[in-house]
């Protein structure tokens, strides 16, 4: 096995050949492009996603942002970001196992232990981070 539980190589942290990466522990200042350019040093972005939006109304006191690489080994090489200082935070970057939706890329929160497992009944409440509209 490989280090942090996973099969091989493209396993990161039980989480097999995720393209996508979460970080969080960002400054509310922080932009899309401030993002983009700092990650984009790691490898192929495909998709990028920050919350809230660079255009939101309201301020908030940090923010989350999720990137979609075309490489699922650069999830690795950003990881190594991980206790960065970026603008005035240390940057949390951690891998996310991710779900197609037609608008796009969304990033859920539900890792188990378990490699694979059906989805839970309609009922079961699970942990989910990020949701698109109705």
């Amino acid at each position: 096995n490989a280090p942090g539980g996973g099969s091989g190589p493209q396993s990161v942290l039980g989480i097999p050949g995720t393209p996508v990466v979460q970080i969080t522990n960002l400054s509310s200042a922080v932009s899309s492009e401030q993002m983009r350019t700092l990650f984009g040093f790691l490898g192929d972005i495909e998709e990028l996603r920050l919350y809230p939006p660079d255009n939101a109304p309201l301020s908030f006191s940090s923010k989350v942002c999720y990137i979609k690489y075309r490489d699922p080994s650069s999830v690795g090489v950003a990881q190594h970001l991980t206790n960065t200082v970026f603008i005035d935070r240390a940057l949390i970057v951690v891998p996310c196992a991710e779900v197609m939706q037609p608008l796009g890329l969304s990033c859920v929160a539900h890792l188990s232990d378990t490699p694979k497992r059906s989805p839970p009944p309609p009922t079961e409440k699970r942990p989910c981070l990020i949701s698109y509209g109705s």
